[in-house]
């Protein structure tokens, strides 16, 4: 046995419980299939935590009493959990099992679900995972017993040749019930109990019955390659955009706003004495609308950043155009003064710089040193992500760097982001790093940088504000 090492409690040995105890009961059940556990003791009260194999990884389960019997009806250590997603392999059932929803928002997933031919109401309730579909009741489809939301339901897929396994879409199985993060409750009643004794906790899944498989990853990758197919194949035809779900442990915790120190102390809300140019600030509010989706997201706020190029990006030519022609000694009629006029209006007309060098000056056109360093101090996740390796191809920020200037730092990671975001490496874009795509860890991980431009966005929006006039 080993434990979750949290610190938290003391250690209770599972012969110091009463034989009976659903805790020791499974406790015995991990020892014998060499599985992990924990019971831990806070005053009167007793803990059991379990670890579910994931890969080279796990995930451990603090359970309930109520929740220890219903992991003693299931043979929990033939469960496997697969990667990031609310999947299980289910080895004695030779089962995968995955939690789908909707891309995006909107109506419940049955009710887009409920007019694709084939579909069947069940009128036993929940699916039991070793159920043959064809044994499963269903109502008369000519009944007119339309399918309505907190149904249990399924839905044939047809076989196709040369597949030996079997693909159901439909409310999530009994089992499965037990085992998904979708409805887990640390100490609380069985997810069970909850998902059937509650409309709003039913859910839906994917199911691959008959599989050959036993490993981690050979599961995850017939998961994952089924479901993009079917999935696609089912949007084409139907107009239903489906996809696995992520484990609800998976979910990090949310994004806090950023707010400046010198803004706290500011009460209620006042008339507006500043307007925004309308563009970018359209811009900006693509990227709030888009939460959720951190690629679009970004990308919108760097959009924000885009429009201020040519300003902040010619500013340093425009500066020496001015001085030019305010020389006391410029003379219209002097060939050589009209030639170095027109030699810095060309280099105006072409921007200044590359891209990356045109992010760079508009980032030190809008926003400080000093700026930067509150909004890098302001959350304690942010030193480890900017200096870690959760993104591959990017430059790092460093606050104790003081080779590199801190605003090139930014504008550095900023663009590499971009670029990974925008650019294949078969598309020669100049940071020819891997795509950054959507639903990878990489993406996922991306909270803190989002967070990162959209500040540099709101710092640009508030640089070339003008004053409102009535």
């Amino acid at each position: 046995m080993s434990t979750m090492g949290n610190g938290n409690g003391s250690n209770v040995h599972p012969e110091s419980l009463d034989p009976l105890d659903p805790f020791r009961l499974v406790a015995e059940k991990c020892k014998e299939a060499g599985s992990e556990f924990e019971i831990t003791a806070r005053g009167t009260n007793v803990d059991l935590a379990v670890a579910i194999p994931n890969g080279r990884q796990k995930r451990w389960r603090r359970l309930s009493r109520d929740q220890a019997r219903s992991y003693l009806a299931n043979p929990f250590t033939e469960v496997m959990y697969l990667g990031d997603l609310d999947a299980c392999l289910f080895k004695d059932a030779r089962t995968i099992e995955a939690t789908i929803q909707l891309h995006g928002t909107g109506p419940r997933l049955e009710r887009s679900v409920f007019d694709i031919p084939g579909i069947r109401k069940l009128d036993d309730g929940q699916l039991p995972l070793d159920e043959e579909l064809e044994d499963v009741k269903s109502s008369d489809s000519d009944s007119g017993d339309r399918l309505r939301p907190g149904d249990d339901w399924v839905l044939d897929v047809e076989e196709a040749q040369g597949l030996s396994y079997k693909v159901e879409l439909g409310t999530a199985s009994e089992r499965f019930t037990e085992f998904t993060t979708r409805l887990y409750r640390p100490g609380g009643r069985s997810s069970a109990y909850l998902a059937r004794s509650q409309i709003r906790d039913k859910f839906s899944t994917l199911r691959l019955v008959d599989v050959d498989v036993t490993r981690h990853d050979e599961a995850l990758q017939l998961l994952t390659r089924v479901s993009d197919a079917l999935f696609f194949e089912i949007d084409l035809r139907f107009d239903v955009p489906l996809k696995l779900a992520a484990a609800r442990d998976r979910v990090k915790r949310q994004r806090r706003r950023f707010v400046s120190r010198s803004d706290v102390a500011t009460a209620g809300v006042r008339a507006p004495r500043t307007a925004y140019s309308e563009k970018p600030l359209s811009l900006y509010w693509y990227g709030r609308a888009s939460t959720g989706v951190p690629l679009l997201e970004f990308l919108a706020y760097y959009q924000v950043l885009e429009y201020y190029f040519p300003s902040y990006g010619r500013r340093d030519i425009l500066d020496k155009l001015r001085h030019e022609l305010r020389d006391p000694r410029f003379e219209i009629e002097d060939d050589a003064h009209l030639s170095r006029v027109l030699m810095l209006a060309s280099q105006a007309g072409k921007g200044f710089g590359s891209e990356r060098d045109q992010l760079k000056a508009t980032v030190k056109g809008c926003v400080t040193e000093g700026h930067l360093k509150e909004f890098l101090e302001s959350d304690a996740d942010f030193g480890e992500h900017f200096q870690g390796k959760a993104l591959k191809s990017v430059a790092r920020i460093d606050l104790k760097d003081r080779k590199n200037d801190l605003l090139n730092q930014v504008a550095n990671r900023v663009y590499d982001i971009r670029c990974r975001i925008v650019h294949t490496k078969e598309d020669g874009g100049e940071s020819a790093a891997e795509i950054l795509l959507p639903f990878s860890k990489e993406a996922e991980s991306l909270g803190p940088d989002v967070e990162l431009v959209k500040f540099l966005a709101q710092k640009c929006l508030i640089a070339g504000a003008s004053r409102l006039h009535g």
